[in-house]
C-alpha cells in the first residue's frame, strides 16, 4: 500500500473515531423519573431559569436555580427557621410567588407539634428569588378575622389571583381534630388574610377521597394548587393521604365569578391523575411550562415504597388539554421509564441530576 493510501486510511479512521466520541458525547433526549428524593415540589420559571423551593430539612427553606425541569439545580439555603418557638420546627410544603416586586414563599411550621401548624410568610430582600428571606407574619387561618382569635390548623399554602384580587387557599382544620378540608380567605396583601375562611368543598363526596378509599375512613383533601387557562380557573387538589398508596389528585372548577360565594367551585367526580399498579402516591403537583413556553409539564411526588410512609420522589412529565377545555394528565409514567425531554432543554442538563 502506498504511503498515500495509507494517509488517506489514517484520515478516514480519525474521522470515524471523531464521529463516535461526538455520538457517545451528545446528550440523551429523555429523562426518566424520578428527577429526585422529596416531596411537596413547587417549581417556577422566571427570566430563563427554573426555581425549586424545598424544604430544608423540616428547619428551613431552600431554593435550587436550575436551567432545565429535569434537575433541581444548585441549592441555596434562603431561610433557616429559629431554634425555638413557634415557627421552628415541621417546615413543610414552601411556595414561591412573585407579587408586588418580591418574591414570597408560604411555608407551614410548628412548634414541633403537629397540631400547632400554621401558615407563615417569608418576604425576599430584593427581587432576585435567591436573596435573603425574612420572616413577614403568620396568617390568620380561622374564623374570627376581627379579633383574629382561635387561628387554626393550617398547611399547603397557595395564593389565587382572579379579576384584580388576591385569595389564599389552603388545608386547614376546622377545630382540633385532625380532619382536612380545603378553605379560601381574601387578602389585603401577600402577607395579610382579610376576611374569615370559606370551606371550598366537601371533603368525601367521593370514596376515593377518603383515607385509603375506605368507607370508614376520613376524608382528606390537601395541597391545593391553581391552574388557569382561557379564562377558566381550576384547583388541583390532593386526597386520599399522603402516606397511602391511594393517593391521588382531583379538580374544582370556578364556576362563577366570586370565589368565596357559597358553592363557587364545581368538583370533578372522579379523580384527575391516580396511582396505578407500578407508579403509586402520586400527588401534591404544581405546574410549570417547558423553556420554549410549547408544552404543559405536572410536577409531582410518588411514593417509593408500598408500605404506610413518606419515602417519596419527585417526578415530571407532560400533560394536554382535553376538547370540552379540562386538563388530561394521562397516567403517572412508571419509575425509570424514558420520557422525552422538555422541548428546548439544554444540552449540558440532560447528563446530570440532583
Amino acid at each position: 500500500m502506498s504511503a498515500i493510501k495509507r494517509f488517506s486510511l489514517l484520515i478516514a479512521l480519525c474521522a470515524l473515531l471523531l464521529a463516535s466520541v461526538r455520538a457517545s458525547a451528545s446528550p440523551p433526549e429523555s429523562f426518566a423519573n424520578p428527577i429526585a428524593t422529596g416531596a411537596d415540589p413547587w417549581v417556577v420559571r422566571h427570566e430563563g431559569s427554573y426555581y425549586w423551593c424545598r424544604s430544608e430539612n423540616d428547619t428551613g427553606v431552600a431554593i435550587c436555580k436550575s436551567d432545565s425541569l429535569t434537575t433541581l439545580g444548585t441549592r441555596h439555603v434562603v431561610w433557616r427557621a429559629p431554634e425555638h418557638g413557634p415557627h421552628s420546627k415541621e417546615i413543610w410544603a414552601p411556595e414561591l410567588h412573585f407579587l408586588d416586586d418580591r418574591w414570597y414563599v408560604y411555608v407551614a411550621a410548628s412548634d414541633g407539634r403537629n397540631a400547632a401548624h400554621r401558615m407563615i410568610v417569608l418576604e425576599s430582600e430584593t427581587s432576585d428569588p435567591l436573596s435573603k428571606y425574612t420572616f413577614k407574619n403568620e396568617l390568620y387561618t380561622g374564623d374570627n378575622i376581627d379579633t383574629k382569635t382561635s387561628n387554626r390548623w393550617a398547611i399547603d399554602g397557595t395564593v389565587l389571583e382572579h379579576k384584580g384580587k388576591r385569595y389564599f387557599i389552603w388545608s386547614g382544620w376546622a377545630d382540633e381534630r385532625d380532619i382536612q378540608w380545603l378553605y379560601i380567605a381574601p387578602m389585603s396583601n401577600p402577607w395579610t388574610i382579610s376576611g374569615n375562611r370559606v370551606r371550598l368543598c366537601a371533603n368525601d363526596d367521593y370514596i376515593w377521597e377518603r383515607v385509603g378509599e375506605s368507607i370508614s375512613e376520613r376524608g382528606l383533601n390537601e395541597a391545593p394548587q391553581i391552574l388557569q387557562r382561557n379564562g377558566r380557573t381550576f384547583i388541583i387538589y390532593s386526597a386520599s393521604g399522603a402516606w397511602k398508596t391511594t393517593y391521588k389528585l382531583g379538580l374544582l372548577e370556578l364556576a362563577g365569578d366570586d370565589p368565596l360565594a357559597p358553592g363557587a367551585w364545581r368538583k370533578h367526580p372522579d379523580p384527575v391523575f391516580a396511582p396505578t399498579e407500578k407508579t403509586y402516591g402520586v400527588g401534591h403537583a404544581s405546574f410549570v411550562k417547558s423553556a420554549d413556553g410549547r408544552e404543559n409539564w405536572i410536577v409531582y411526588h410518588t411514593k417509593l415504597s408500598r408500605e404506610d410512609g413518606w419515602h417519596r420522589g419527585i417526578c415530571a412529565q407532560p400533560f394536554t388539554w382535553t376538547d370540552d377545555g379540562l386538563p388530561d394528565f394521562g397516567a403517572p409514567v412508571p419509575r425509570g421509564r424514558p420520557i422525552p425531554a422538555p422541548s428546548n432543554t439544554p444540552a449540558a442538563s440532560l447528563l446530570t441530576s440532583n
